[in-house]
């Protein structure tokens, strides 16, 4: 900052800006107080955009879209959360719309349109947030689907055959840190070759 001082005065000619005098001094002042407020700045512009939002602030973003406080869920998937709720309306009654609606519930997944049936086959390709569960989800999206269309789930189901068949590591089991909700929805997900089988609920 007081570097930033020099430069703008310097081609005035209005000061004599030399070390250790009184203007120097004076500078150095201005420039300590000035870096305060720089500082209070940038966290606030930090704080106002969800991509940079962290502690607090993205505590505020999390609970102005209905979101409750998650302890462990990494906050790359907290902000991801935000923003996708953030993108969705009561009007995204299209496909586009209704892809959103599911992202924002916590699931990124594809969406079939049955017509003929008059309802919707929601198909998880896996959870933004793995501390969420399908109940919680099939929650949220009641809120936002169409009312009138009802819609099946077509989820990863990992079975203990399943498990035992692709014979994991048991260090990377232990290193990937996730919940038993997670692993019953997406475990087919979870390690290289496994191509679990899917159920509709």
């Amino acid at each position: 900052m007081a570097h930033t001082l020099y430069t703008l005065l310097e081609p005035l000619g209005l000061y004599k800006l030399r070390q250790n005098s009184l203007i120097d001094a004076e500078l150095a002042a201005y420039a300590a107080a000035l870096s305060i407020l720089e500082e209070s700045l940038e966290e606030i512009r930090s704080q106002t955009f969800v991509q940079t939002a962290h502690g607090e602030g993205l505590l505020r973003h999390e609970k102005l879209v209905g979101l409750q406080e998650r302890a462990g869920v990494s906050l790359a998937a907290r902000r991801q959360l935000v923003i996708y709720r953030l993108s969705t309306s009561p009007f995204d009654f299209h496909l586009q719309g209704m892809i959103n609606s599911v992202r924002a519930a916590g699931m990124d997944a594809e969406i079939v349109e049955n017509y003929g049936e008059e309802s919707l086959t929601v198909i998880s390709k896996r959870l933004i947030d793995e501390f969420t569960d399908l109940d919680a989800v099939k929650a949220s999206l009641d809120t936002m689907l169409p009312a009138h269309l009802k819609a099946e789930y077509d989820i990863g189901v990992m079975t203990w055959d399943m498990f035992d068949a692709l014979d994991p590591d048991w260090d990377l089991w232990d290193s990937e840190d996730f919940t038993w909700s997670y692993f019953d929805m997406d475990g087919h997900n979870l390690f290289a070759g496994g191509d679990g089988g899917n159920a509709k609920q």
